[in-house]
C-alpha cells in the first residue's frame, strides 16, 4: 500500500510543472509585448524543474547586476505554498487512489554590508514530513577578488534538464524510473549540507573549490572526535569556468571523503553550454577512476546530451529531447559482468509543450521517457487549464506505460501555487 501511495504521490505531480505557464506581467502596457512576455515565461517555465545551474555562464569579469531588494540592508522574506489535491486511476490493474500534497518555504535575506550576506530557508512538506531548516548560509565577497559562501546549503554542478548530471550528488543506482525523470521532485532537507565554496574570478574564467562535511544529518561527538576524523570527514570538489565565444565551457573534480561509506572513487568530467538561434545544446561527461588496483579502472562512466528550443514568436512552443548513457561496474567487484545490461544503460526523455494555446487557458504537454535496454518506457500526454481559480491551475493527464510494465490511466488535480 505504501509503494501505491508513492506511486500516486509522484503521479500527482506529474510535470505540468513542465508546462507551468506563468502569468504575464501586470504593468506591460504594449498589449504586444504583454503577449510576447507571456509567451517567453511560458516556455521558459518549461525548463522550470531543472535542478541544475543556468544554461550559459556570464562572463566572470562582469560583477552581477544586483537588483533594489538586494541592495536593502534590513532583512527580505519571501516564500512560497505549492499545494495539490487530485487522484488516479490505472485500469490495468484497476485502482484508484487520492492524494494531497503540500510544500511550503519561507526565506529571508540580510544584507547589512555590502560584502556580506544572510540567507535561510524553512520548509514544511507532506507527504515527505519534513518540517526544519533547508537552507543557512551567509556569502562574503573579499574587495571583490574572492566570493565565499558557506554554511547549510544544496550545490548542484551540471546544466541537464531532465537527468541527474550533478557530480556533487553521484548516486549508487542509476536505474531511472519514469517517476524520477517525469514527474515533479519535492526538496529535501537533507539534500543541503554544511559546505564552504570559495569563488575567484578572472577574465573569462572562473576558479571554485568545495569542501563539505559529509555527516550533515549526523550529531558529532566533539569529546571523541580527533583531528583525524574530522579530515575523513571531508569531501573535496574544484571547477574550472570558462566562457569564452558565447561557449561556456567546464572541468570538474570531486574527492568523496574517506569516512563515507556512501563514497565513490574519485571522479573528472567537463560540460559543454552553448547557443545557436533558438537552440540550446548541453553535454556532460564524467567518470570515476579506481588507482587503488595494479592497473588504473574506471568502473563508472556517464555521458549526456541535451538540446532545447523554444519560440518567442506569436506561437509559444518549446521542447528538450535528452540522452543518457551510463556504464557502471559498481556492486561488481573488479569481475566485469557477464550481461552488458546490468551495467550499461541508455535513456532518451522528451518534454514539449504549447502553452496557452492562441491565447487562451488551455495548455498542451506531452512527455516521455525510454529505457533501451529493458525496452519499456512512459508517455504522459496532458492539458492544464490555467488560472481555474485565483492562482489555482487543473491539469489532466493520461500516463501510458509500455513494454514489460504496460498499463494505462488517468490522473487529474488541482494545484495551489502562491508566492509572496
Amino acid at each position: 500500500m505504501k509503494k501505491k501511495v508513492q506511486k500516486l504521490v509522484i503521479l500527482l505531480f506529474f510535470s505540468f510543472a513542465v508546462a507551468e505557464i506563468l502569468y504575464a506581467k501586470e504593468n506591460v502596457h504594449d498589449p504586444g509585448t504583454e503577449q510576447s512576455a507571456e509567451f517567453t515565461e511560458d516556455i521558459d517555465s518549461l525548463f522550470e524543474d531543472t535542478s541544475d545551474t543556468g544554461a550559459i555562464v556570464t562572463p566572470v569579469s562582469e560583477k552581477p547586476v544586483e537588483c533594489e531588494s538586494e541592495k536593502k540592508k534590513g532583512i527580505i522574506f519571501t516564500g512560497s505554498l505549492d499545494s495539490r489535491l487530485g487522484g488516479y486511476v490505472w485500469f490495468n490493474p484497476y485502482d484508484v487512489l487520492p492524494a494531497a500534497v503540500f510544500e511550503s518555504k519561507v526565506s529571508f535575506k540580510s544584507r547589512p554590508i555590502d560584502s556580506f550576506s544572510m540567507n535561510g530557508t524553512l520548509l514544511v512538506s507532506f507527504p515527505q514530513m519534513q518540517l526544519g531548516l533547508y537552507e543557512l548560509y551567509f556569502t562574503y565577497s573579499i574587495f571583490d577578488i574572492a566570493f565565499i559562501t558557506a554554511g547549510k546549503k544544496e550545490f548542484q554542478w551540471g546544466n541537464s534538464r531532465m537527468f541527474d548530471t550533478n557530480i556533487l550528488d553521484d548516486k549508487n543506482d542509476y536505474k531511472y524510473s519514469a517517476e524520477e525523470i517525469l514527474y515533479d521532485n519535492p526538496l529535501d532537507i537533507n539534500k543541503s549540507k554544511f559546505s564552504v565554496m570559495m569563488s575567484i574570478p578572472f577574465w573569462k574564467f572562473n576558479l571554485v573549490g568545495l569542501v563539505t562535511h559529509y555527516k550533515y544529518d549526523d550529531k558529532v561527538e566533539w569529546s571523541n572526535y580527533s583531528y583525524s576524523d574530522f579530515i575523513n570527514d571531508l569531501s573535496y570538489a574544484a571547477k574550472l569556468e570558462a566562457n569564452l565565444w558565447n561557449v561556456s565551457f567546464d572541468i570538474f573534480w570531486k574527492y568523496w571523503a574517506n569516512n563515507d561509506s556512501q563514497g565513490f572513487d574519485p571522479a573528472f568530467g567537463a560540460d559543454l553550454n552553448f547557443q545557436l538561434g533558438d537552440f540550446h545544446f548541453y553535454t556532460q561527461f564524467f567518470t570515476h577512476f579506481n588507482n587503488r588496483t595494479e592497473k588504473i579502472t574506471f568502473p563508472r562512466t556517464k555521458g549526456t546530451a541535451s538540446i532545447w528550443w523554444y519560440t518567442q514568436e506569436k506561437v509559444n512552443l518549446g521542447f528538450c529531447l535528452e540522452y543518457q548513457c551510463i556504464y557502471d561496474w559498481y556492486g561488481y567487484g573488479t569481475t566485469e559482468p557477464l550481461e552488458p545490461g546490468e551495467y550499461f544503460k541508455q535513456y532518451l526523455a522528451f518534454e514539449g509543450v504549447w502553452g496557452r494555446i492562441c491565447g487562451s487557458q488551455f495548455s498542451l504537454v506531452l512527455k516521455s521517457l525510454h529505457n533501451f535496454y529493458e525496452r519499456k518506457g512512459t508517455v504522459v500526454p496532458g492539458v492544464k487549464i490555467h488560472d481555474l481559480f485565483p492562482c489555482a491551475d487543473l491539469d489532466f493527464g493520461i500516463p501510458v506505460n509500455y513494454g514489460s510494465d504496460s498499463n494505462i490511466g488517468i490522473a487529474i488535480q488541482l494545484k495551489l501555487n502562491i508566492n509572496f
